[in-house]
């Protein structure tokens, strides 16, 4: 793979600047993307624009990416529908004062965790079910967006990082298979990994500031203004850009019932680890994860016209059909923008932004240090590339034959680099999981990223002290 030297980091720097100083995420998604084609093309302006162009196109040449694009425009019909017949309407009221199960901010919060946590089986859906259960509860008992997209992204990222029976896991476990095959780790990749999780320090450290925010009001001083803005029941800031539009709740109260938002909803859950058993042959772990939640999506819209159009006849068919288009199109900020997320990846990938960062640093690290430098590598790669999945399958590898080299802890360093890999995650504006959070609870990218961002540093900067402490002073 032919070497750009320092030129290899420009373009997702350039891009994490910038959104970080204009607040633009498409602005500085497409800047970034156009600064790695003419570093790609050797600053030929003509090329590296037409390979712009072309690369654009080129995402949709993924299956996992066109699909997931999709996925995330076909929600917003789900979730519209579920809104303007009632559903989300009487879901509160059932929480709120029927069953009594959620009454306050911290039980908004609570519900809204436990729900990503739950559904570890699929990221997206997690975020999904979990932004649009918890987010119509957080409008009604004035919990901020951006507190319930920290709570709900941070917890899920600690929980999918460190259950092993899902698509996390497989990944993960398929890695370490090549280095036990290849000699640098003895041992059964299950029980490696199983092992390994325990020093997912940054997971752990993240739950417990998360619980620590929802239950003592603890906040850092932008998430203290967002919080103090929702206690004045304003929702956003002043020209805060949401990533999924606020759309009108219907007027009418016939037909409306909490299974108009429950039965699709229900549908798209059970329907997904269904598509992942068909995909990956009888075994849920090696399905396709873009699969099985487009297939969920699209038994979710079905559903949902035999809930609304047969059952409940709150709509006509073409009424249907009508508003779905208009959730579709309350999504295509969000397709925008993880069109662009994922091109810059690409763009990463072409100019292998990951290896360069881990080959250059690393012959200046002693082995009782391995660890801590596989973290701080580690979340530099996920910062830049806002993949996790990507940064762990090159971080596990290396973390691995640098113990083997040195001597020090195989686990240890296997649980930096996952630890790594979602810390990057939680504070890049290009992270897919990130968008799909925003969108999910209906924020603006940047407000949510900047505002979760002291909390993840403190915990990332606890989280490294660990590892030193860990890999100076071995536990026996």
């Amino acid at each position: 793979m032919f070497d750009f030297g320092a030129w290899t980091v420009m373009p997702p720097v350039l891009t994490i600047c910038l959104a970080v100083f204009t607040r633009q995420v498409i602005f500085s998604l497409v800047a970034g993307i156009v600064a790695g084609f003419l570093v790609l093309s050797d600053f030929q302006l003509g090329a590296g624009l037409e390979s712009s162009a072309q690369g654009m196109v080129d995402v949709f040449k993924s299956e996992g990416a066109a699909k997931t694009i999709l996925f995330g425009l076909m929600v917003g019909g789900v979730i519209h529908l579920a809104r303007i017949t009632g559903g989300m309407d009487s879901l509160v009221r059932l929480l709120t004062d029927k069953a009594r199960l959620v009454n306050g901010p911290i039980s908004t919060q609570l519900l809204g965790a436990a729900i990503a946590g739950l559904i570890f089986i699929e990221s997206n859906l997690a975020l999904l079910t979990s932004g649009t259960v918890a987010g119509a509860l957080a409008s009604k008992h004035r919990v901020s967006r951006e507190q319930l997209a920290y709570v709900v992204q941070n917890t899920g990222l600690s929980v999918w990082s460190s259950v092993l029976f899902n698509g996390w896991g497989a990944a993960m476990m398929g890695v370490i298979a090549i280095q036990a095959g290849k000699g640098f780790i003895e041992g059964e990749p299950f029980a490696i990994l199983a092992h390994s999780v325990a020093y997912n320090f940054f997971a752990w450290i993240s739950l417990a500031f998360v619980l620590a925010s929802i239950f003592t009001r603890f906040s850092f001083a932008g998430m203290r203004r967002a919080n103090q803005r929702a206690a004045q029941g304003i929702e956003l800031r002043e020209g805060a850009i949401p990533l999924m539009a606020d759309l009108p709740e219907c007027q009418s109260q016939r037909g409306h019932c909490v299974n108009n938002l429950l039965l699709p909803l229900a549908a798209m859950i059970i329907s997904v680890p269904l598509g992942l058993y068909i995909t990956g042959d009888g075994v849920i772990s090696k399905g396709s994860g873009s699969t099985a939640v487009l297939w969920g999506v699209l038994i979710g819209q079905l559903v949902g016209a035999v809930q609304y159009v047969l059952i409940k006849r709150i709509l006509t068919l073409d009424e249907y059909f009508r508003e779905l288009l208009v959730g579709y199109q309350s999504m295509v900020p969000l397709a925008v923008v993880m069109t662009l997320a994922f091109l810059i990846g690409n763009v990463s990938a072409e100019l292998n932004v990951g290896g360069y960062l881990a080959e250059h640093v690393n012959a200046y690290v002693p082995g009782s240090l391995s660890a801590a430098f596989v973290f701080i590598v580690a979340g530099i790669i996920s910062l830049s590339t806002g993949t996790s999945w990507g940064t762990f399958a090159i971080m596990i590898p290396i973390g691995i034959q640098i113990a083997a080299a040195t001597g020090g802890d195989p686990y240890l360093v296997i649980g930096a680099a996952i630890s790594g890999s979602i810390f990057g995650d939680t504070i890049s504006p290009i992270s897919d999981t990130g968008i799909v959070t925003s969108m999910a609870t209906r924020n603006d990218h940047l407000d949510h990223i900047k505002t979760q961002l002291p909390y993840c540093l403190t915990a990332a900067a606890i989280a490294l002290l660990l590892y030193v402490a860990v890999g100076l002073f071995p536990i026996a």
